[in-house]
C-alpha cells in the first residue's frame, strides 16, 4: 500500500524544511501544499478557496504516487477540510501523521526572516491565530519531531523508521 507521511505543524515550525530534507536524503519526494495553494484565484480563505484547495492537493498526491510508492506533505492540520481530508486519505493509502514540535516564538521569528514572496500572504495576527489553532491540533500521531532539539541526522533516522 502506498504511504503517505504528513508533517504536521505551527506555521514556522521547519515542515518544509524538514520536508526538503527528507527528500534531498531518503529520495522521498515532498510536496509543498503550500505551492499548491498560492495557485488558487478565488478569494482567499473562502468556502471555494478551501474546498478546491483540498481537492487540488489530493489531486496532486495522485499523481506522485503514480510514479512512487511513498511521498511526504505538508499542513498545519488547523482547516475544518483537513480532518474529511485525512478519512480520505486514510481510505486511500497508509497514513503516517508526524508532529512537528517547535516553540511559537521561534516559529515567527522564523516567519518574520523568510522570503514572503513564496508563501501566502497574511498579517501576523492572522499567522499568531493559526498557529494558537495549530498548537491545539490533536491527532493521534505516529511520531514526534523535535525541530529545536533534533538534529538533522535524527530526523532522518526517525523517519526512515517509520518507512523501513
Amino acid at each position: 500500500m502506498k504511504q503517505l507521511i504528513i508533517l504536521i505543524g505551527l506555521k514556522g515550525s521547519g515542515k518544509t524544511y524538514i520536508g526538503s530534507l527528507i527528500q534531498e536524503r531518503l529520495g522521498i519526494n515532498f510536496v509543498r501544499v503550500e505551492d499548491i495553494w498560492l495557485t488558487i484565484k478565488r478569494k482567499r480563505f473562502s468556502e471555494e478557496y478551501y474546498s478546491e484547495g483540498f481537492r487540488l492537493v489530493e489531486q496532486e498526491i495522485e499523481n506522485q504516487f503514480k510514479t512512487s510508492d511513498l511521498l511526504t506533505i505538508e499542513s498545519t492540520g488547523t482547516s475544518k477540510y483537513f480532518k474529511p481530508f485525512l478519512r480520505e486519505l486514510r481510505n486511500k493509502y497508509n497514513l503516517k501523521l508526524i508532529k512537528i514540535d517547535t516553540f511559537p516564538d521561534t516559529c515567527l521569528r522564523r516567519i518574520k526572516s523568510r522570503d514572503s514572496s513564496i508563501h501566502i500572504p497574511v498579517s501576523n495576527d492572522f499567522i499568531e491565530q493559526i498557529n494558537r489553532e495549530a498548537f491545539e491540533v490533536d491527532l493521534e500521531f505516529d511520531a514526534v519531531i523535535e525541530n529545536e532539539k533534533s538534529s538533522n541526522d535524527e530526523i532522518l533516522m526517525k523517519i526512515n523508521e517509520m518507512v523501513e
